[in-house]
Order: C-alpha cells, then structure tokens, then sequence
C-alpha cells in the first residue's frame, strides 16, 4: 500500500476496503496520514465498500466506525 500511495501522490485515490478480514494499527496509521496528506492538497481520498470487519477495526482503535464516510467531516 505504501508503494501505491507514493506513486498515487497528488492524485484522486479510492481505496476498497472490501476484502479487509482485520485491520490493524499500521494500516490505519496509513491511511490516517494518507487521507490527512490529500486533505492538505485539496485532492480527493475515499475509503469505499468498507467491510464490516473493516469498521469494526476503526472502532477497536479508537476511531467511529463511520470516520472515513464522505459525510464525515475531516
């Protein structure tokens, strides 16, 4: 993922978290900073098709299991 978010810099990204079985601390840290990062640039990072096991592990470290909803304000 890293590789990918390093090439996609500066450009619309979606990310599918369709298939995440567990998420844990080093991946959210990733998108955390990555969403943060295209925030700052004024370019588009979506997180979509977020499994339920994908938001029940945005709640066990700490965040709403809705925070990378569109509505969710960033």
């Amino acid at each position: 993922m890293v590789s990918f978010l390093l090439n996609a810099r500066k450009s619309p990204v979606t990310v599918s978290a369709r298939d995440v079985s567990r998420l844990d601390s080093h991946r959210l840290q990733l998108l955390l900073v990555a969403q943060k990062q295209w925030v700052m640039d004024d370019v588009s990072f979506e997180v979509t098709d977020m499994s339920p096991t994908f938001r029940e592990g945005l709640e066990r470290l700490g965040l709403p299991a809705a925070h990378f909803d569109r509505e969710m304000p960033q």
